[in-house]
Order: C-alpha cells, then structure tokens, then sequence
C-alpha cells in the first residue's frame, strides 16, 4: 500500500495540507502511489495537478496554494491577495482572485476568478515560504481599484504605505507604466493617490475619512501624522494638523485611549503641546457615525476660529 515518505510529509505540513502532482514525484510517490492515496481516502483532487491532505482544512490560505500548485504561471491578487496582507475594507467573498496570463490555461473551479493580463512586472511579485504567490503590497493597492469605492481605495492605499513603509512614488510606479484607456480603472487609482493629503500614511479608515470630510469642508493645509518636538514630553505625531494654524486634531478610536495609563499619556502631551502653542482637539469613536456630521462641522468652527 502506497505511503507517504518524510518528505512528502514535511511538504504538507509547510504548505497547508496541499501538493502538486510534481511535488509529489519528487518527494518519493509514483502516478499509481498518488491514485492508490486517493481510491483509499488518503488524499483529495482539489484542483487538476493539485491535492491536499483530508484531514487539514481547506480555508482560504490552503486553496491559495492549491491554485498556485496547480497552476504556475497565476498570482493571487486583489481582494484576495489583499485579505493575504491584512487590508481592510475589503469585499468579502469566498473566491480566489488571480492574474493570470492572457492565454492560460482555465479553471474550471468556480472559486478560482482569474483576470487575464500581462501586466505585471516579476518584482511586484512575492512568493511566501508556504508556496503562495501573490502581488506586493503596492501591486496588490492598485488591482484592487476594480472592486473598492475611492474613499476604500485611499484607504487601502494609506494602510499598505504605512505596513510597507513605502512612498508615493512606490505606489505610483506600479500603475504609470500600464495607463491605457483599456483600464480606466487604473487611472482612477492614480487620481486617488494623487488626492492623498501631505504627510506620513495614516493610522486608521478613521482618519482616512476625517481627513477628507474636513478637506471637502473648505480646511487647507492639512497634513496626516504631522511630527513636533513637545517640551517635556519629546517627539510626537498629531494624526491630522494645519501647521500654519498650531491646530491638531487626534483620533482616540484604539481602547488604549480609554485606559488610565492612555489618558494620563493623552494629557501629558496635551499640556506640553499647549505651551508651545498648539490647540489639540480629540475625536473619539462615538463622534463617527451618527454624530460625524456635527463632528466635521465643529472642527471647521475651530479652523474658522484659529483662523480670525
């Protein structure tokens, strides 16, 4: 009876259960080890020229290697590849998304949602220890452009800087060289990042959307994690400032703004940036949502105050 060898096994466990026909021969199995493997239950078809273990399960990581076993010459990409790196604000579906080449082979999976291009360059590529290949931070930003609203695009784009420490310029070389009226949505992706605010990328979705609610306001010279040297206190980062103006603005959405030693930290820092100055105004969770409107619009009372 055919068994699996120390290889094989050790494959299995460094790739979520899943294999190629390939990587089986060259870990010891035969074509007839690998179908006496699966008549006796020992190992499921998941894709053509892919299978996996039946007792690990299938989840989203899993069926990613699966597709990338299968098929060598796809990348997961977009939604998918954006779930892969922690993005939020993402569409929520259970399908793979791959770029693949124009004339590929197809799947006939319906979990597998390939989209057909050449263009891609080899480095916006990364292959993980676990056999997935999938598109780089910044590569993975603009093919999502096809499926977020822009403020979730901008978003995305301001949490893929900041996770990646990656420039402007980082995000925009992925897109430039690709612009054609074929791909409208491409140019919807620069037009977004162009619209980024001045400064570091931001912290949250929260600041995202104050920080244009406030532009589309009338405030100007806004600047995103905006650095000042406060006396006592040291080197600290407002989450949107109008320097011109000594005005900050702070988002308290993490719990650690509601802890002693978080409210104590707040306060101290208040205080050293008030004595050079600065008018620090902080907006909490529950200034979103319902109260967002009147929260926009005591901000621009404060600006117009500032600026008189």
């Amino acid at each position: 009876m055919a068994q699996f060898s120390r290889v094989a096994i050790a494959h299995f466990e460094k790739h979520h259960g899943i294999a190629s026909t390939s990587q089986l021969l060259e870990a010891g199995l035969t074509v007839h080890g690998i179908r006496t493997l699966v008549d006796a239950g020992n190992l499921d078809l998941v894709l053509r020229g892919a299978y996996r273990l039946p007792a690990v399960p299938l989840d989203e990581p899993g069926r990613c290697v699966a597709v990338c076993a299968a098929h060598a010459d796809v990348v997961v990409s977009g939604p998918t590849a954006g779930r892969l790196w922690g993005f939020r604000r993402l569409p929520a579906d259970r399908r793979i998304h791959v770029l693949a080449p124009p004339h590929s082979q197809r799947t006939i999976s319906q979990w597998v949602l390939p989209y057909r291009t050449s263009a891609i360059h080899t480095e916006d590529v990364l292959v993980r220890p676990d056999g997935i290949r999938l598109t780089s931070r910044e590569r993975t930003a603009l093919d999502l452009a096809r499926s977020l609203k822009s403020v979730d695009l901008l978003s995305v784009i301001e949490q893929a800087m900041r996770d990646g420490r990656l420039t402007a310029d980082d995000m925009r070389r992925v897109a430039v060289e690709w612009l054609s009226p074929r791909r409208p949505w491409l140019r919807s992706y620069l037009e977004t990042l162009d619209r980024r605010l001045k400064g570091g990328a931001a912290d949250s979705h929260h600041e995202v959307i104050l920080g244009e609610a406030l532009e589309a306001a009338g405030i100007q010279g806004l600047v995103r994690q905006f650095q000042v040297d406060l006396p006592g206190y040291g080197p600290a980062r407002f989450d949107l400032a109008v320097p011109e103006l000594c005005l900050a603005i702070e988002i308290d959405i993490f719990p650690t703004h509601s802890e002693t030693a978080g409210r104590r930290s707040d306060e101290w820092r208040d205080r050293s940036a008030n004595e050079i100055g600065w008018r620090v105004d902080r907006v909490v969770e529950s200034d979103f949502g319902h109260e967002f409107r009147n929260t926009v619009q005591r901000l621009v009372r404060v600006h117009r105050q500032l600026l008189r």
